[in-house]
């Protein structure tokens, strides 16, 4: 244990004769360092104080105390010297007092009062600023004493005679190891609002204890040990052997002895191949195992690079089918031919102006805002009119095509395979007939001049004579008569709309079939619209108890509608429901307004996982992939998720348990809403009907008997 410091005036005149034998046993953690009661080899004149250390104990607080060890012949100048250098402020501003009177500094440490351990006692005080004429005053700082200089502690052990060899009490002052150890600076930050710093943790492990051992370092442990020597017997199995006689001999093994048997005389070579025997199998084996996990690795390989093919191939698909269907509503929006073709547009328009009405609504108020809402239906109107005068060509030449079409079909001679699949064909009056009035009718619709169009007009009325049981007769054959009449007496007049009238009469004419003159098709007057039609001009529908409204009037109700979207999504189903070979599912008597209803109404038009809002990437999969598609098992997906919902096992597993109410609650709205749909396949399952509906591509109905 290291000394203490001293000024080098006064080291030099220390000379302590200690023995040490005479030192009591100390608490672990403690050195004596000084002995209160040992003697000064030689003694000073009659009349001095005999030499030696004594404990300085300085009371900063109430609560702080710190202890040193000073010579007993140290003034208190030196003593305020050593003090200050330990907590680096100047000699000059510390006063020293006892029982609240100062000391001078010229005073020795042995002229102040100790008590009954010979323990000196001061309060440690510093100079008011005010005193020594500056403003920042200085701090006694126990963290300067303790962590920046390490000074150890002292404390004076008082032994009692009883414990000492030669009966009398002595004074040991002891000093207190500090074996904290410094910890280095690792990492840290500092906060800016409070200041405070954060370090990181480091070890509180201290040294090794073998750097210790080169130290005089006395504890509890090293002064109280006493070694003690102990002889033990213990039982040890062995085997043992004595001779009975000159001969025999006796053998007594033990527990755990085993008796070796020699074995076939084997060669040096044979041993070694027998040693090596085991080696070859584990090589034999660690290659098998080897080669079969190269070939598992190659399997799961080329099952990973088939897959990755797979899935390319399939992004690849959708893409091309998104760019086709892309393409296609381009030159759809170009050319319109069909209603769908011109819903799309208007439903177009639609979007454009609810669109130009948020623009408006942000950005314009008051008068402003009603001048460009006049603006933009200036401008819609426009848009509608052009879009109507299309439809309008459109549907005029697609009347003419479709009765071209209808002609031709009319006109053309029975066909059947007859004996060793020879091909008959059979050419009726009737299919005669037609084609000969439709070279006529087609001569009617033609341009001509004034004489080659009398010529016409007076071949057509001698055909007419023969058809006098077409029941317009008499004002087809008046029409005729007039034209021919103005043809013959008029120098100039329009005879456009009478050719029209002719045309139509005349279409009629050639269609007529007199077998069935007698005949009259099914119809009913609609609610609406209050017109008597046939059965074929009421549009059905699945959610529908009863035919009651005609095509016309039904989607005059109905707002523009990308119905191209619906019908795809339909026929999606369809594909599915064929390929699973379920025949007798829904999706065969479905319509697109009812996949519309069922978009829009139940699943609100978005997807129920990702909430997609376009139309073109929704589909309608099973929801149970093991019951036939209903409205009731279903659920609203893009394409990509669809393909991932057939995937799925179990649905309790995959999907959160909110999302299974939800969708549960979805199919009891479409269950209420479908009821009509659920009553009629109860009575096809019943009847045993069912079975032929989807099977015929066109899926006709007899309306009679509704």
């Amino acid at each position: 244990m290291s000394a203490p410091e001293y000024p080098p005036a006064f080291v030099r005149n220390v000379q302590l004769n200690v023995d040490p034998s005479e030192r009591p046993k100390q608490p672990a953690g403690c050195a004596p360092v000084f002995d209160s009661n040992s003697t000064e080899s030689e003694h000073t004149e009659e009349g001095c104080v005999e030499l030696e250390n004594v404990t300085v104990k300085f009371r900063i607080s109430e609560m702080d105390i710190v202890a040193q060890v000073y010579p007993n012949c140290m003034t208190l100048a030196e003593v305020k010297q050593d003090i200050s250098r330990k907590f680096e402020v100047e000699p000059k501003l510390l006063v020293l007092r006892q029982e609240n009177r100062p000391l001078c500094d010229s005073l020795p440490i042995n002229s102040t009062k100790f008590d009954e351990f010979g323990i000196h006692e001061f309060e440690l005080e510093l100079l008011a600023p005010k005193d020594i004429g500056t403003e920042a005053a200085p701090k006694l700082d126990l963290d300067v004493y303790y962590d920046k200089h390490r000074l150890a502690d002292f404390i004076t052990v008082h032994i009692p005679g009883e414990d000492t060899e030669d009966g009398q009490p002595k004074n040991v002052v002891v000093e207190i190891v500090n074996a904290a150890i410094i910890k280095p600076f690792l990492c840290g930050y500092r906060d800016r609002v409070t200041g405070k710093e954060y370090l990181d943790a480091f070890s509180q492990t201290g040294p090794y204890f073998d750097k210790w051992k080169a130290r005089r370092y006395y504890s509890r442990d090293t002064q109280t040990w006493e070694p003690k020597e102990k002889i033990l017997n213990t039982a040890h199995e062995q085997s043992v052997q004595c001779h009975l006689d000159g001969i025999n001999v006796l053998y007594v093994s033990a527990a755990h002895d085993f008796t070796i048997v020699p074995g076939k005389y084997q060669t040096f070579a044979q041993k070694e191949r027998a040693e090596r025997k085991l080696e070859k199998i584990q090589l034999i084996q660690r290659n098998w195992r080897r080669w079969i996990l190269w070939k598992y690795i190659r399997i799961r390989a080329k099952e990973y690079r088939r897959l990755v093919r797979n899935r390319e191939e399939e992004e690849e698909r959708y893409e091309k089918c998104v760019e086709e269907r892309v393409d296609r509503q381009k030159a759809i929006k170009q050319f319109p031919r069909s209603k769908d073709d011109f819903d799309l547009l208007y439903a177009e328009i639609g979007r454009w102006k609810r669109a130009e009405l948020r623009r408006i609504a942000a950005h314009y108020e008051g008068p402003a805002r009603i001048s460009e809402v006049n603006i933009l239906l200036d401008k819609e109107i426009q848009l509608l009119n052009g879009v109507e005068r299309q439809r309008r060509l459109v549907c005029k030449s697609m009347k003419d095509f479709r009765k071209d079409q209808l002609l031709k079909k009319m006109g053309k001679p029975i066909e059947w395979i007859g004996y060793k699949d020879c091909k008959i064909h059979m050419d009726l009056l009737s299919t005669q007939r037609v084609r000969f009035l439709t070279e006529v009718y087609k001569d009617l619709r033609l341009p001509l001049s004034r004489d080659v169009r009398l010529t016409l007009v007076r071949r057509v009325m001698e055909i007419l004579m023969e058809e006098t049981c077409f029941p317009n007769f008499p004002e087809l054959f008046d029409l005729f008569d007039r034209e021919k009449n103005l043809l013959l007496y008029a120098t100039s007049s329009d005879v456009e709309i009478l050719r029209k009238r002719q045309n139509i009469l005349f279409y009629e004419l050639i269609k007529f079939q007199k077998s069935e003159q007698n005949k009259r098709p099914p119809s009913r007057m609609c609610i609406v619209c209050k017109k008597v039609k046939a059965y074929k001009d009421f549009a059905i529908r699945t959610r529908q108890s009863h035919v009651d409204t005609c095509k016309s009037c039904y989607y005059l109700k109905l707002t523009a509608t990308e119905n191209t979207v619906y019908q795809s999504i339909l026929r999606c189903v369809q594909r599915d429901e064929r390929k699973r070979k379920c025949t007798t599912s829904f999706a065969f008597v479905m319509q697109s307004d009812d996949v519309r209803h069922i978009i829009d109404k139940i699943w609100h038009g978005h997807s129920a996982l990702s909430k997609t809002e376009n139309l073109n990437e929704l589909r309608l999969p099973r929801w149970i992939k093991s019951d036939d598609w209903a409205p009731w098992n279903c659920v609203c997906l893009t394409e990509r998720e669809t393909r991932d919902h057939y995937k799925i096992d179990d649905i309790e597993k995959v999907y959160d348990p909110k999302f299974i109410l939800h969708i549960g609650n979805r199919h009891m709205l479409a269950r209420s809403l479908f009821q009509t749909l659920a009553a009629v396949a109860i009575e096809f399952q019943e009847t045993g009907q069912w079975w032929k509906v989807g099977m015929n591509q066109q899926r006709t109905s007899n309306l009679d008997a509704v």
